[in-house]
């Protein structure tokens, strides 16, 4: 029974590592979506943002990111709401002390920033404030 139970777990953290890549694959080639992926930097291994204008587009992609957070193992870290716009942040812990953190904002557009790499949430911060 223990070995079932490891084996299922396993594949379960298998999944969830992919499911974030898989909304950004999903929609890849869809009309309405861009995906912009930036080149790593120092402690940045990867930055990927994903927006979307069409509406009911936007809300596929929102449940899709949502499942892939939940599945994910993801960690709500922040959630801010106003004039419109819902923020929400999540991290998790990836191997050799990396973090992975997601940004989604729903508003007149949907938008996902992914961002991995050895950064901490003043990092983060940063790294936001470069992007702007």
């Amino acid at each position: 029974m223990k070995k079932i139970t490891t084996i299922a777990l396993l594949m379960l953290m298998a999944l969830g590592a992919n499911a974030q890549k898989d909304v950004f694959n999903k929609y890849k080639d869809m009309e309405g979506v861009s995906i912009v992926r930036m080149p790593k930097s120092e402690r940045v291994s990867e930055i990927r943002i994903l927006s979307c204008v069409q509406k009911s587009l936007g809300q596929k992609i929102k449940a899709d990111a949502q499942t892939a957070y939940e599945r994910g193992g993801y960690e709500e870290m922040m959630r801010v709401n106003g004039e419109g716009q819902r923020v929400v942040i999540y991290h998790r812990n990836l191997k050799r002390g990396k973090n992975e953190y997601a940004i989604l904002s729903v508003g007149n557009q949907v938008v996902i920033v992914n961002i991995v790499g050895h950064l901490s949430l003043e990092d983060l911060d940063k790294v936001m404030e470069q992007t702007d």
